[in-house]
């Protein structure tokens, strides 16, 4: 069997991941894409891990939402992610093309590195590392749709009240019992859509995996001394090149 070698960047990724696993936050990233008006879009996504056998980037994402709409408009897509590690100070920006993976979408991703993945066993794969919690919203009403208080009924938010002068906590101590002791019936609604969701085996029709396919990565490394960037290129086989910061 080969053994798989990976680029410098790749290493440095998940030597990176490693560092940090304790920071949960080090799992989240920004992704930014264009609308089809030409206006910049970014948001903060979950990293699912890496595609085995490939430098790709996974993550998950409803398929009504904005973001593949805007992925959708163009025969190829393209995204850039800004990485940051708060306790090794590491940035990577990494930018390519984007694949979506979805049951509802007859999408033609052939000339990608998928490995040996196949679109079904991907899907079936990622919903299954879902917990309940994560797979309630793909059975909701779609992003930015009206709310429902019916449907979920919403925490209620704690009142603003007077900071608590100093030596006096049971202000603040009965203000959170009695916040407590009012969510009851909005927990009860949230336990009835946590069992659908278990139930469903099979992933939503609204469920899309997003496979980050990198093109080029720009690694920043604040923390030594003198800073450090390098820059890599899939069209120069992954050569690093150090550059100043």
């Amino acid at each position: 069997m080969t053994e798989i070698v990976y680029p410098i960047w790749r290493q440095r990724l998940a030597r990176s991941l490693h560092i940090n696993r304790s920071q949960i936050h080090s799992k989240y990233y920004q992704v930014a894409s264009v609308c089809p008006s030409g206006y910049p879009k970014n948001r903060t996504m979950v990293f699912r891990g890496f595609l085995s056998g490939t430098q790709n980037l996974l993550s998950v994402t409803d398929l009504r939402s904005e973001k593949v709409l805007e992925w959708r408009h163009t025969e190829k897509s393209y995204f850039e992610i800004c990485w940051y590690f708060t306790g090794s100070r590491e940035q990577y920006r990494v930018a390519g093309e984007v694949a979506l993976v979805s049951n509802s979408l007859d999408t033609n991703y052939q000339h990608l590195d998928f490995a040996k993945h196949t679109k079904t066993s991907l899907i079936k794969q990622q919903w299954s590392n879902l917990s309940n919690n994560a797979r309630e919203p793909f059975y909701l009403s779609s992003p930015k749709a009206p709310f429902d208080d019916n449907l979920t009924p919403l925490t209620p938010l704690t009142p603003l009240t007077p900071l608590t002068p100093l030596g006096e906590p049971d202000t603040l101590v009965n203000s959170i019992k009695v916040e407590t002791d009012s969510n009851a019936n909005s927990n009860a609604n949230s336990d009835a859509i946590s069992t659908i969701a278990s139930d469903r085996v099979e992933s939503s029709d609204n469920f899309c995996v997003i496979v980050f396919t990198p093109h080029t990565v720009d690694y920043l490394n604040l923390k030594s001394k003198p800073q450090q960037r390098c820059l890599y290129d899939i069209q120069d086989g992954w050569k690093e090149q150090i550059v100043n910061p």
